[in-house]
């Protein structure tokens, strides 16, 4: 008898295990057809860099502080009502930028790009001094129609590569404060 108990546990244990596992799978597929946040980067408005380069913006049109700051910047509204006083398009996005202006409310851009709190980094120190280009650190994005989901990294190794390329200083504490 003591058996057969035993067995009817065995049995709803694996039951319990398989009917709870399947709840769990069916919950994480369902936020990820849902597009559920898993903190990502969600930008006030989904930015379409390509739509601007094609329009003969450069980076620096919009990220202006690149000559006198460490931070390239980022657009302010007085800097989107040059061109969008009055709507270009039809876009939904567009739409979301006049909602912005009618009300003079700043737009609140997420960082895109991230590097570790002991680096200190200087656009004006590398784009000036350094004569590099926006895309050798931030790739494609001018390429990119819509903003990427999720923080990007500059990586050490990448950094270490481009100073050895170009004969710049090297040391730990050029970088790191």
């Amino acid at each position: 008898m003591n058996r057969s108990i035993l067995g009817r546990i065995k049995v709803s244990s694996s039951r319990i295990f398989i009917f709870f596992g399947g709840a769990i799978l069916l919950i994480i597929v369902l936020a990820v057809i849902l597009g559920f946040d898993w903190g990502g980067v969600r930008q006030p408005i989904a930015f379409n860099h390509k739509i601007h380069a094609e329009n003969d913006l450069e980076c620096l049109d919009c990220h202006p502080y690149y000559k006198e700051h460490a931070s390239s910047g980022k657009p302010t509204l007085e800097t989107c009502l040059s061109c969008h006083e009055e709507p270009l398009g039809e876009s939904k996005e567009e739409g979301k930028l006049i909602e912005y202006i009618k009300s003079g409310e700043e737009i609140d851009w997420e960082r895109l790009y991230r590097v570790p709190e002991d680096v200190y980094f200087s656009h004006r120190m590398h784009v000036i001094i350094g004569k590099i280009e926006c895309n050798i650190c931030h790739g494609d994005i001018g390429e990119s129609s819509r903003p990427p989901s999720k923080p990007l990294k500059i990586t050490m190794n990448k950094c270490m590569k481009c100073h050895e390329e170009k004969e710049a200083d090297n040391d730990c504490i050029a970088c790191h404060k």
